[in-house]
């Protein structure tokens, strides 16, 4: 096994800065895979910003770490589902071409139920090795075979090779020279983020006109609610109708406007928070620390009462 490992790793460029993170390996069976980081894709037009692992559909995808999820793509994004988790040290993990066929077919009707695992939302909390969804070929990969692109970022969000981490996670099994390139085009993760991270903060209502009302109406049709012929930016009727539909999907009060409890919807079905709800994530053992320090405050505040009261008695 060493020797398998030494002759990963030997292949690695000696001018690129070799991260090996502790992570377990993301898919639970069987796989190849190989170091195609930085391979030409798309007629030369960019560079592969991960690693490609090949692998069956419905084959298990398992968190890498513990953490929390810090996206889901809802609903499947051009580039197909997609989950991304981060780590308390702010390292993030992303895995893409999630399953979005039925299982047994090639049909793309799948849904999210046989994409990812029941309970995998913006926020829930995941520990390394737990199933979160399935091998896929979702998205721009339906034309290669099924596969999972894994990415992996530093706490800057600067994107680094994941071959290392993961050669590391295997032991060595898997990797071989002669693993298929995918040629997938990936977007870009600013691409991503532009085309369906949005993050709704404001009220919106009858009469309201501005870019969040069209990204609202945008993500309404997605959903299948919208049904005016464009994206206007005015809120009329017809998005009202669209909101009212969406709120009763969702269990919320029917105000008919883009309300509090109707924007943490939308921005949990979307995989974002408004930055004026945001609570910081801590692990069990920053809790219970952080919980620790309160109370020794607490103590230190009788102590001091105790002292004075006994002060007066003397």
């Amino acid at each position: 096994m060493i020797i398998v490992l030494v002759m990963a790793f030997a292949a690695l460029p000696l001018s690129a800065q070799v991260v090996v993170r502790p992570i377990v390996f993301p898919v639970a069976g069987e796989y190849t895979f190989r170091d195609d980081w930085h391979e030409p894709r798309g007629g030369g037009t960019r560079l592969h910003i991960g690693n490609d692992i090949i692998a069956a559909k419905m084959t298990p995808l398992v968190a890498v770490v513990d953490g929390y999820v810090n996206y889901v793509a809802r609903p499947q994004a051009p580039w197909g589902y997609e989950i991304s988790l981060q780590d308390k040290e702010g390292y993030t993990y992303s895995y893409l071409h999630i399953n979005n066929d039925t299982p047994g077919t090639d049909d793309g009707n799948g849904g999210e139920a046989n994409a990812y695992v029941a309970g995998v939302h913006h926020g829930a909390t995941v520990s390394k090795g737990q199933l979160i969804g399935w091998v896929g070929d979702s998205g721009n990969a339906e034309t290669t075979v099924p596969h999972l692109h894994f990415e992996m970022r530093d706490p800057n969000h600067a994107v680094f090779n994941p071959y290392p981490s993961l050669a590391a996670a295997s032991g060595g099994k898997g990797v071989s020279p002669y693993a298929p390139s995918t040629n997938t085009v990936e977007v870009t993760f600013e691409q991503r983020k532009v085309e369906l991270r949005y993050i709704f903060t404001k009220t919106l209502s009858l009469g309201s006109e501005s870019s969040e009302v069209k990204q609202l109406q945008m993500t309404l049709r997605a959903f299948g609610l919208f049904t005016h012929p464009s994206d206007t930016g005015y809120f009329g009727e017809v998005t009202r109708t669209a909101v009212l539909r969406y709120q009763s999907n969702k269990k919320i009060p029917q105000t008919g406007s883009v309300d509090a409890a109707t924007r943490e919807k939308l921005n949990d079905d979307l995989g974002t928070y408004d930055p004026n709800l945001y609570k910081p994530y801590y692990t069990d053992a920053e809790a219970r620390a952080i919980q620790i320090q309160k109370l020794l405050q607490m103590i230190a505040v009788l102590q001091k009462q105790l002292a004075a009261i006994q002060g007066r008695a003397i």
